[in-house]
């Protein structure tokens, strides 16, 4: 704001704390290496955060950084990032950096957006140890075929993406023990970076979240 934006004090912006608010804020006269601001007036207040989680499976490279950076934009809880049976890690891949480009993403999105809550980064977990972090939290599954989905999530729930692939039968098997639901989109075959955010565009039509 101070070395791009020139913002004098006295200015108003709109800024968002990442924790349910965003609000009209006044400039004040701040120190050297930055302004500090001062809340006049609530615009949006969202106790609550927001009830989809998307649980992605590792990509090759840096192919998981522009779906996020879309997803990130939507209210979105969090991201969760997992390891499948078809996962394609490689030597020397670093985890903790992508974690950081993409909380960095997330961060921006924030912004670009003016939401109310910053959507969390989780780091790569295998996927069925995640699934013992989250056993209660009900389950969309992307995946070619008919929709079996209820008229309506009205809780938290988590949309599984799996990797370029798919999963493999045993997951597959263990998935439907689990009880997950099951969600396709369309008859053509879509690559990992693009399923997430289709399926997003679908919740949104069938009413699920906005």
């Amino acid at each position: 704001m101070q070395k791009v934006l020139r913002i004098k004090p006295g200015r108003r912006v709109v800024a968002s704390n990442g924790k349910g608010g965003v609000f009209l804020c006044e400039t004040l006269a701040g120190k050297a290496d930055g302004i500090e601001l001062m809340a006049v007036e609530p615009l949006t207040v969202e106790p609550a955060p927001p009830r989809l989680n998307l649980v992605l499976s590792l990509l090759k490279g840096k192919d998981l950084e522009e779906p996020v950076e879309g997803l990130c934009q939507l209210n979105v809880r969090a991201i969760h990032l997992v390891t499948t049976d078809h996962t394609q890690e490689f030597k020397g891949q670093n985890h903790d950096r992508l974690v950081e480009r993409l909380r960095g993403k997330s961060l921006v999105a924030l912004k670009q957006a003016k939401k109310a809550w910053l959507t969390e980064v989780h780091g790569p977990l295998p996927l069925r140890e995640w699934r013992t972090r989250f056993p209660r939290l009900p389950v969309v599954l992307l995946h070619p075929g008919k929709d079996q989905l209820p008229d309506r999530m009205e809780e938290d729930f988590a949309v599984l993406s799996g990797p370029e692939g798919g999963f493999s039968a045993a997951e597959l098997a263990w998935l439907e023990s689990e009880g997950c639901h099951r969600m396709g989109l369309g008859e053509t075959r879509l690559r990992g970076t693009h399923a997430p955010l289709l399926a997003c565009g679908k919740l949104m039509g069938l009413g699920w979240y906005c």
